[in-house]
């Protein structure tokens, strides 16, 4: 057991007035277990959220309230799971993480900046963070619906700028892709294989350790061929230090 982790882990399938997220729950459930397995995160150390579990307040208090309790300054490595719906501002200038109860007429009042969750991680001042994103932000969702016609890709958040030095980020696709679901995974396609690949598939030079980069290679094979399956392109992101 790793003493100095926690980990927040969120999932949405079944969006309140939004269409579905495929799997989203899995995906979250599923990683619980490779968190407290694979990382080594205590159980107590552990905020799970799914679906109605994961409205707009829960997410707030679990980055505000719960992580700042739980997190030692400059000891501390804090995990980030992520699968569910992202969306773009109208403007291109914000990324969203659309929560459990959110309203499309009302994004600005209903879904979560980005920017706002960095900014409650970075106050706990953690040793590291390690953000799994199985999110797009192509306006569309996991069976290829348009979400929200007017949104419009960007590339924020595969850019290494748009986070802070410490902060390690793996996201499930370019910002004009797709992230994929699959009906016989019964999973997010990045989500799956980022579990395999933990299980110790990604250790590509079989040195006993998985690095970022190793990761986001193992994912970028695998995840591209499904999605290829699926008549779509998909190519997993990586933002940080890549030896972590």
């Amino acid at each position: 057991p790793a003493n100095n982790a926690v980990a927040i882990i969120i999932g949405i399938q079944d969006y309140r007035r939004v269409s579905k997220a495929e799997f989203a729950n899995n995906d979250a459930r599923v990683f619980y277990d490779y968190a407290v397995r694979g990382l080594g995160v205590r159980p107590e150390n552990i905020k799970l959220l799914v679906d109605q579990e994961a409205d707009q307040v829960e997410v707030l208090s679990a980055f505000k309230n719960w992580l700042p309790l739980k997190t030692r300054k400059g000891l501390t490595d804090v995990y980030v799971f992520y699968s569910g719906h992202g969306l773009p501002s109208d403007d291109g200038s914000n990324l969203y993480m659309l929560p459990y109860g959110v309203d499309k007429q009302f994004l600005d009042r209903t879904a979560i900046k980005q920017s706002e969750l960095i900014a409650s991680l970075q106050a706990v001042s953690p040793r590291s963070v390690t953000m799994f994103m199985d999110a797009c932000y192509s306006g569309q969702i996991r069976t290829g619906e348009t979400l929200l016609a007017s949104a419009r890709p960007i590339a924020i958040q595969s850019k290494a700028s748009s986070f802070p030095l410490n902060f390690n980020v793996i996201s499930a696709s370019a910002p004009d892709q797709l992230a994929s679901s699959s009906p016989d995974l019964k999973h997010g396609v990045f989500s799956y294989f980022l579990m395999k690949g933990m299980e110790g598939e990604a250790d590509m030079n079989k040195g006993g350790n998985i690095t970022m980069v190793e990761m986001q290679s193992y994912s970028k094979v695998y995840v591209g061929k499904k999605a290829m399956s699926l008549n779509r392109t998909q190519v997993p992101q990586l933002a940080g230090d890549q030896s972590k």
